[in-house]
């Protein structure tokens, strides 16, 4: 049985002004073009205000994941901040990091494999780590925005309450380094307890809209 979590509120117009730091939980698959991946910590509830950030960082659990948003990309390249892949696919089995394009500032470091969730989160640590020491000095704080690649595929490898606590941390090491987190989960493949226990991690639910051009906002947290 598959399910969406429930519509505590629908919100599909963007928020105008001020500063967002959202969490989101996305019902849709990443993309290498970063349609469903905001680039920007404002944007991740929906809103439009453009901002830069101090780096991008995807955690890849499927093959296709392990290219960043070409946006991520454009924008690293501009502001000259850095982009991160954290490669947890079966593929990867390594510890290293190598940087995979000197050019657009991408740097890869392989995870072990998807159920070593030590591992993939030591990972995510050294690159938050070497983010903050990448910095511009001239940049302002605008944080990290992360993308925590496919909770589908995840779930693939753990249980739910591994996948919940994981993701639990995840939000939080990224939150100490002011930036946020966005994850990707199709529904349709999972039962209503399950979206909705993600669901529960983060500030604010969002899918596709109808046009195909960004997000709706389909639940927030009331704080």
């Amino acid at each position: 049985m598959s399910g969406t979590p429930s519509r505590a509120s629908h919100d599909p117009t963007p928020t105008s002004g001020g500063c967002s730091v959202a969490n989101a939980l996305i019902l849709a698959d990443p993309s290498s073009a970063g349609g469903h991946c905001p680039p920007t910590r404002e944007a991740h509830d929906g809103t439009a205000t453009p901002a830069s950030a101090n780096g991008f960082l995807r955690v890849a659990f499927t093959r296709a994941g392990r290219r960043p948003p070409e946006e991520w990309v454009r924008a690293a390249r501009t502001t000259e901040s850095s982009v991160f892949v954290v490669d947890a696919t079966p593929c990867s089995g390594g510890s290293d990091t190598t940087d995979a394009d000197e050019y657009d500032r991408i740097s890869t470091l392989d995870a072990v494999s998807p159920d070593n969730l030590t591992d993939v989160g030591v990972r995510i640590t050294e690159a938050l780590d070497r983010i903050e020491a990448e910095r511009p000095s001239t940049d302002a704080d605008h944080g990290v925005v992360c993308c925590l690649g496919s909770l589908t595929a995840l779930l693939q490898y753990v249980d739910d309450r591994r996948a919940y606590r994981f993701v639990n941390a995840v939000t939080s090491r990224v939150a100490t380094h002011g930036g946020v987190v966005h994850a990707h989960l199709r529904p349709a493949l999972h039962d209503r307890q399950t979206v909705d226990t993600m669901a529960s991690l983060f500030d604010a639910v969002a899918e596709p809209s109808a046009d195909g051009d960004g997000l709706d906002v389909i639940r927030r947290r009331h704080r």
